[in-house]
């Protein structure tokens, strides 16, 4: 089992639930407004000197997988990105307990 962890610019959560759905991931949260300073693109602080906000989407995936095949499609969302402020962050680690029963 696997967490997925992305970023992005709140402009680019819609076409991000969107790829999520297509790839029939049933399980994540959204977490909608999130300040960050980002490693590429204007940093998100939601003031007049750093407008607009990221939100975040996190996945839980039960099939190893079905994580990598949602890693490879955020890859291939961000190559087609308008600028460096459109890209996704992504990150995948190891769930070592899990408990929804």
């Amino acid at each position: 089992m696997k967490i997925v962890y992305c970023t992005c610019n709140v402009s680019v959560l819609e076409s991000l639930q969107e790829l999520m759905n297509s790839l029939e991931i049933k399980s994540y949260q959204i977490i909608d407004r999130v300040l960050a300073k980002n490693m590429l693109g204007d940093n998100r602080f939601d003031t007049a000197v750093w407008p607009s906000y990221n939100s975040s989407l996190i996945m839980q995936i039960t099939d190893d997988q079905k994580a990598a095949q949602v890693m490879n499609a955020i890859r291939q969302l961000n190559k087609k990105a308008f600028n460096q402020n459109e890209l996704v962050i992504a990150a995948m680690w190891p769930v070592d307990d899990f408990c929804f029963d």
